[in-house]
């Protein structure tokens, strides 16, 4: 319906009573007061009016609820009161005192009140009381005085309301979602009390039918609003990530329709604790807020204007579509990552053996009662100057992070000093509200792909929805990711039908061509998700690359696994990977089931071909990562010379040398393994503004029998080639050069052809049947692209049926067989020559060779 011109939705939104915004509420390092600031912004801007702070490792807040603030803390929490109030931002003060405190005592009531009396002091002038994930039973002295733990709990929240007379006031239950309502939801005897007793005009908190709802809906929120004898303030964790901090979630607001305000006294978002990773949750909430409806079954017509979809025009009816209120948010996070920081940025979160994710604190607590043992803390970062080039930033990322001390106050100074310039903070403007011109910013273009402004645009827009689209939801992945899945499944069990040649387009048949349309598809959307990671690293935004760019690290990691695979199928290489080799598809409501779902866990169950996938997948670091964008494909016999080439920098600057050498470690290293049959080559490239260059390789003959019996004709072959070189060299021809005798003397040449190829013992064969042959340097630039290249081999290999493979190395390189006793390959011992140790890893147990087989 038609609304008169003057009309202004966000303000008509922002002055209703229903309360919407954002609650501090995770575990694990708080937002930094500048970072809450910044939120508070961010909050005005879209209509979001209220901010609860709630922090779980806050001591202050939970542990040490008793303690008063000292000065300088008033200052600080003074300061964040004032700047939510100049941002018309409702700032909510949450005390968590359940853990410890005795119910029945005078004193206890007088501390709290002393503690509130304090907050209050600095204007703030609304409060919560929060009882949620604590033990349940009640000390001796409460038991005299209290029929019940819920009696208990209503005695301390209707106290302080009345003793506050507070504008807004909170509580939350000890059994804040249906999953945890003793026996069930209606019959609950401490939900029913709690509704009864509790003040009518305080709000009680509720997460949903479990700690981590996927769907919100009306029926069941009137269930609640039955039971608590009032409409529930939802407390949403739908984008919390403290369970699981390999994680983030940048989708959209979802599976909670408008209408459900109906039956809510107002919707809180307790988000992912890393700040910047909010971006789309926060603009797509502020959608949902402003809306009138939902998008009808069958509708069609949102409007769109200069080329952006809308779902919300402050002038009519409004619909909410997530999709769309997705693509609008990134539309305009894209200024930001190209707006150059103004105030020091944190320093990019370190990276530990599971790349994205931080070393846990697991911690003994009830909020992990039905939730994976995954819940871990992280340690405050220090910060890093702004002007620090972006690719210090990310090498930077490499060191396990340690957890968060026990003691942590995000109102103290040492915690926030970090953050401060020399100038006061509030003369500062906030980054993402400034407006920059495009000529300073630099726009980060992929190169050949686009010209124009407008596709300058739209490109950045594609990159960063593929990332929201593989960082979604707890309990799926983006539409397009969801897709690209299902086709690739398809790929893999259809892959035979590429063996079959053709020479034309014409000559394919119909499954091929199908298979064909598919792997486009696919590799359509990996190459823009790889893209993504060049596009993330090369943002000027300091503040989000530092929160960014691990989990688009390892999104980037799996991508590059996944297009690797398709395409070695594409060539030909595959055999069907039948149906019972493939996990089934699942989804459950469950929240145990949000463990298994998002990207990794995804490319995890479609390449389970190899058993125990997640430890072969796992990063272990224990060299520097590679943080530049790396591609991995299939190579052949064409690339011998350009791989060659990766040797040409070493020992000499006299060409003609090199061109010998280059020629000596193809004929060694290659040429052997590609002429005997070899269909698992893959070669890792970094890709950059200059364009592709050679990083490192990996070879492996399917039957490394076969490949030592070929060995044997192939080093006569090579004798024969370079005798007329090995014979000058014994005799001190005149025709070697001096520059040529040290040459060869300190490298890899001719000489010792005999010695350049292990004896593998026979019983290695049996249970490692597959030869692989890696090439790297070993340094901060390819450990860990070497790491990708042997998953892929290893992946295509069991793909094919093989059970294992073995590699060997240089008895006397000690590092390397110390790297790939990290990437969790077993000593297998000596060679018979003794000249190299063998490294093997099984791929595929026996029973389940012959389930597949049957």
């Amino acid at each position: 319906m038609e609304q008169t011109e003057s009309f202004d939705r966000r303000k008509a939104v922002q002055n209703s009573k229903y309360i919407c915004g954002v609650v501090e509420g995770f575990y694990g390092r708080p937002w930094t007061p500048e970072q809450r600031k910044h939120l508070f912004k961010r909050q005005n801007q879209l209509g979001l009016t209220t901010y609860l702070y709630a922090p779980k490792d806050d001591i202050k807040h939970r542990s040490l609820w008793r303690e008063l603030y000292n000065n300088e803390e008033m200052t600080y929490l003074r300061n964040l009161v004032e700047s939510a109030k100049d941002n018309n931002v409702n700032f909510v003060y949450a005390i968590s005192p359940g853990k410890d405190i005795l119910y029945s005592s005078d004193e206890e009531m007088d501390t709290l009140k002393n503690k509130l009396d304090q907050v209050r002091s600095v204007g703030c002038d609304s409060f919560a009381v929060l009882f949620d994930d604590i033990e349940v039973q009640m000390q001796d002295e409460d038991q005299k005085q209290f029929t019940s733990f819920a009696h208990a709990q209503v005695h301390i929240a209707n106290t302080i309301f009345k003793y506050l007379n507070t504008k807004t006031f909170m509580f939350c239950p000890t059994e804040y979602c249906e999953s945890r309502a003793v026996p069930t939801l209606e019959s609950s005897q401490y939900l029913n009390t709690i509704g009864e007793q509790l003040a009518g005009d305080i709000h009680i908190m509720w997460t949903g039918p479990r700690v981590i709802s996927r769907y919100l809906t009306v029926e069941h929120l009137a269930r609640v609003g039955s039971v608590m004898r009032r409409k529930p303030l939802i407390w949403d964790n739908l984008h919390a990530n403290d369970y699981d901090l390999k994680k983030i979630f940048m989708g959209p607001m979802m599976h909670r329709s408008v209408k459900i305000k109906e039956f809510t006294s107002g919707l809180l978002s307790n988000p992912n604790g890393r700040y910047e990773a909010n971006f789309v949750p926060f603009h797509t909430l502020s959608d949902w807020n402003a809306a009138d409806r939902d998008l009808r079954e069958n509708e069609s017509g949102i409007s769109s204007r200069n080329g952006v979809i809308l779902n919300i025009d402050c002038n009519t009816e409004t619909i909410y579509v997530p999709e769309v209120s997705l693509v609008n948010a990134v539309s305009t996070w894209i200024d930001e990552f190209i707006t150059p920081s103004v105030t020091n940025a944190p320093q990019p979160p370190q990276l530990t053996a599971d790349v994205a994710g931080y070393v846990p604190d697991r911690r003994e607590c009830v909020w992990l009662l039905d939730l994976p043992e995954t819940h871990g803390v992280i340690r405050p970062e220090p910060v890093m100057p702004a002007e620090i080039a972006t690719e210090n930033i990310i090498q930077s990322a490499v060191a396990p992070e340690e957890p968060v001390p026990s003691e942590l106050n995000s109102l103290a100074a040492e915690y926030s000093q970090p953050m401060e310039t020399e100038d006061p903070v509030e003369s500062q403007e906030d980054e993402s509200m400034v407006s920059v011109d495009e000529d300073v910013s630099a726009p980060v273009v992929l190169p050949g792909l686009a010209t124009t402004a407008e596709e300058i645009r739209n490109q950045r827009l594609s990159l960063l929805c593929a990332t929201c689209e593989m960082y979604y939801l707890p309990f799926e992945n983006g539409p397009r990711v969801q897709s690209m899945f299902k086709d690739f499944r398809w790929l893999m069990q259809n892959a035979s039908v590429m063996k079959k040649s053709f020479k034309e387009i014409e000559t394919l048949d119909p499954l091929q061509s199908e298979w064909l349309v598919k792997y486009d598809g696919v590799n359509e959307f990996l190459t823009s998700a790889i893209d993504s990671f060049f596009f993330i690293t090369q943002a000027p935004n300091k503040a989000i690359l530092s929160e960014i760019v691990p989990y688009a690290f390892d999104a980037h990691s799996c991508c590059v696994l996944l297009i690797a695979v398709a395409r070695w199928m594409m060539q030909g290489n595959a055999l069907d990977n039948p149906e019972n080799n493939l996990f089934e598809d699942f989804g459950s409501t469950e929240e145990r089931w949000i463990n298994q779902n998002g990207f990794r866990s995804e490319t995890m169950r479609v390449l389970n071909v190899v058993d125990d996938i997640e430890v072969l997948l796992s990063n272990k670091i224990f060299l520097p990562l590679c943080m530049f964008c790396f591609d991995i494909r299939p190579f052949t016999i064409a690339d011998k010379e350009y791989i060659s080439g990766m040797v040409t920098v070493m020992l000499t600057t006299n060409q003609e040398l090199l061109h010998r050498r280059a020629t000596n470690f193809a004929d060694r290293n290659i040429i052997p393994f590609l002429c005997s049959g070899a269909e698992h080559n893959f070669l890792c490239e970094k890709v950059d503004e200059t364009g592709h260059k050679p990083v490192c390789y990996a070879s492996a003959h399917f039957d490394g029998t076969l490949f030592s019996n070929f060995l044997i004709t192939y080093k006569e072959k090579l004798k024969e080639k370079y005798r007329g070189l090995i014979e000058d060299s014994k005799i001190g021809s005149t025709k070697l050069t001096d520059e040529y005798i040290e040459f060869i003397q300190n490298s890899q040449t001719p000489m010792d052809i005999e010695e350049w190829y292990p004896k593998i013992p026979d019983q290695i064969f049996e249970n490692y049947p597959a030869w692989v042959e890696t090439y790297f340097g070993m340094d901060a630039s390819d450990a860990h692209p070497m790491r990708k290249v042997i998953q892929v081999v290893a992946v295509t290999l069991a793909m094919n049926g093989s059970r294992g493979y073995f590699l060997t190395v240089a008895i006397d390189d000690i590092e390397r067989q110390k790297y790939f006793l990290e990437l969790g390959l077993t000593d297998l011992g000596l060679s018979i020559c003794q000249r190299f140790r063998i490294f093997g890893q099984t791929l595929r147990s026996t029973s389940r060779q012959s389930s597949t087989s049957e």
